[in-house]
């Protein structure tokens, strides 16, 4: 059976290397961190983990520091964290920031087994990519951290924030909600639009099985353009940021998008967040696609409902943004702060998770995109939509 992805570098004394530091971390011991891969446009670094899994991962920062551990949504990878952990870096240099890239995503792999080869959807439970984050913290001995989620990556923080309280120190979340969501979630139907399978059938490739086991890449040359048109897609980022993230999906192999696969990911016990332990921040944007505002009230009263309900435990929600969504519905014409923070304001986002690890709550400032220049932040000081369950009443 072929290898489900390449990792991009291995060697026996790495291997042996890479076992040491996990047998290390396992015993409780603080680890340095390892050299070269703090360029989040390099090299990643790799970890054995028992799941089966070869997470690759960046790493910057103090390796005495306070541990923040940052998970990407689905079809992006670690990347997508680039600029925003840049900023962290800069605000406080005595952070120890890991991005990671999810099973299935940038260089980690989907376990190289049959039964993830055939039907990849068995392998991408939710309690699967809760069970990696955990056995990476084992493994570089992290006892506990503060876990920043973006869309995917802010359900498996929940999850695990749920399922290991102990684990985590706090739990940031940007571009989630309570469901439903105001606009349906990608499915099979989302890649249409993407011309793909029309080039598959058009060479005899029966769709969806023959195109779980390629890259974008492999079927469209022109991938990372028909991402930046139909799928990757924000008029407020940089440009740059967006060609970035555009170039990191099309390299990704589809049977991790979680799409096409027709098995159905295994259904996992729903969620009951108003068992949440944990202070929590939830950063929302006026132009989330999928996420209104209604979501966002209906996600604070569980909060609230936690915050009573467990000593300790408080939130905060701050809004991006001051504009709504297009009535069309038009993600090429939305011209405010949306769904994806970590693009759009990743200096601002990165402002709120410095501020809420060192204060325990996120800046005063509001951040919107300029009328006049819509790739420029404008951060006005003292005027953000904040609410909090610290200036609630009883």
């Amino acid at each position: 059976m072929p290898a489900l992805r390449r990792s991009p570098c291995s060697s026996s004394l790495a291997a042996a290397w890479l076992w040491l530091l996990a047998a290390l971390g396992a015993r409780g011991i603080a680890l340095a961190a390892p050299a070269g891969c703090d360029n989040l446009f390099g090299q990643r670094c790799l970890i054995d983990l028992p799941s089966g899994v070869h997470m690759s991962y960046f790493e910057l920062g103090s390796a005495a520091g306070p541990a923040v551990v940052l998970l990407h949504t689905d079809t992006t990878s670690a990347v997508e964290w680039a600029w925003t952990a840049s900023a962290l870096r800069q605000l406080d240099p005595t952070l120890h920031v890991f991005a990671l890239d999810q099973r299935g995503a940038g260089a980690t792999d989907l376990p190289d087994t049959e039964r993830c080869w055939r039907q990849p959807n068995l392998c991408l439970a939710a309690s699967d990519l809760v069970a990696d984050v955990l056995a990476f913290m084992d493994a570089r001995g992290i006892e506990h951290a503060t876990l920043v989620g973006h869309g995917m990556g802010a359900l498996i923080a929940r999850r695990l924030a749920l399922d290991h309280p102990e684990r985590l120190s706090r739990l940031i979340l940007s571009g989630t909600g309570l469901a439903p969501p105001s606009a349906p979630l990608p499915g099979p139907d989302a890649l249409r639009t993407l011309g793909w399978q029309r080039m598959l059938e058009a060479k005899g490739v029966r769709w969806p099985e023959g195109a779980l086991h390629m890259r974008p890449l492999d079927i469209d040359p022109d991938a990372v353009h028909t991402l930046l048109e139909h799928w990757d897609i924000s008029v407020i980022a940089d440009p740059d940021v967006v060609r970035t993230i555009a170039a990191q999906s099309a390299q990704q192999w589809l049977a991790a998008w979680g799409y096409l696969d027709p098995t159905p990911v295994p259904a996992v016990p729903p969620e009951r967040l108003e068992r949440l332990t944990v202070p929590t921040l939830v950063l929302w944007g006026s132009e989330d696609y999928y996420w209104s505002r209604n979501s966002q009230d209906e996600l604070m009263q569980v909060l609230r409902r936690a915050s009573r309900a467990h000593p300790g435990m408080y939130f905060y929600w701050k809004q991006y943004g001051v504009r709504s969504p297009p009535a069309s519905r038009d993600k090429h014409l939305a011209d405010d702060i949306g769904h994806n923070l970590s693009w759009e304001a990743p200096r601002q986002l990165a402002a709120d998770i410095a501020s809420f690890i060192r204060t325990g709550a996120p800046t005063r400032d509001r951040y919107r995109s300029d009328p006049a220049n819509l790739h420029r932040i404008l951060v006005e000081p003292g005027a953000a939509t904040i609410v909090s369950s610290r200036n609630a009443p009883p």
